[in-house]
């Protein structure tokens, strides 16, 4: 186990905004919400959205990626990742809360 967490600090991936943020969001409902309050946020599609927003202003502002001749932005790669970067924090969260769940026992 703890291999596996040194391999995601190792990675980078555990630095990425989204999964940090997906972290805190799952520590956040394991603190402060029940399983069925949980359930309930999980199937908000605000939350999503919400985030979809986040990712994408990160994507656009930090991380753009630009076509071959270097003058126009690669739209298509760029909404792929902000779409991507949703999926880093709802695997993040659920993954936080079911570790924290795991060492509640």
């Amino acid at each position: 186990m703890i291999k596996g967490i040194i391999s995601l600090f190792t990675s980078g991936i555990i630095f990425n905004p989204l999964v940090l943020l997906g972290i805190a969001f799952g520590i956040f409902c394991m603190a402060t919400k029940d399983a069925a309050a949980i359930q309930v946020a999980f199937k908000d599609i605000h939350l999503y959205l919400l985030v979809l927003i986040l990712s994408t202003a990160y994507v656009f502002a930090f991380k753009k990626v630009y076509k071959d001749n270097g003058d126009n932005l690669d739209w298509g790669i760029m909404i792929f990742q902000s779409i991507l970067g949703v999926a880093k924090f709802a695997v993040a969260a659920v993954l936080t809360i079911s570790f924290v769940v795991m060492l509640s026992f």
